[in-house]
């Protein structure tokens, strides 16, 4: 697709056409990909300003006839569980130390008599000195 005709329609400048119609080209990116272009996406291309993916979006937006697709719910799916699997990688080694630097700490406690030891003697006590008049 010639990505330099296309993103012309937009209100973007000379130059910033250029440089993104050649980042879709690097990315190998086709017509039939419109379906999939949202803030993420286009963010994770390096498209970092703001009011540049809006004006993508439009006009991706009038390419699909201005309807959203159920694909791109399907994108937002996909990027949700990504994102999803990404912090559970990130924090299963933080979780991982901290159950066993617990398992340490709880072997080293020594024992103790507990409040409920400690109430059940004194009960124990008293049923033994009620005397029955």
């Amino acid at each position: 697709m010639d990505w330099y005709s296309w993103l012309s329609k937009t209100s973007l400048d000379q130059t910033l056409i250029y440089e993104y119609g050649l980042v879709f080209n690097r990315n190998e990116l086709q017509k039939e990909d419109l379906i999939y272009f949202n803030h993420e996406f286009l963010l994770s291309m390096g498209i970092i300003v703001a009011k540049h993916r809006l004006e993508i979006l439009k006009l991706a937006r009038k390419e699909r006839g201005g309807t959203i697709s159920s694909s791109n719910g399907l994108s937002r799916l996909v990027l949700a569980i990504n994102k999803t699997k990404k912090l559970i990688s990130k924090n299963f080694n933080k979780l991982s130390f901290h159950r066993a630097s617990t398992h340490l700490a709880l072997s080293e406690l020594k024992p103790c008599p507990t409040q409920w030891t400690r109430a059940l003697t004194k009960l124990n006590n008293n049923k033994n000195s009620v005397s029955w008049v």
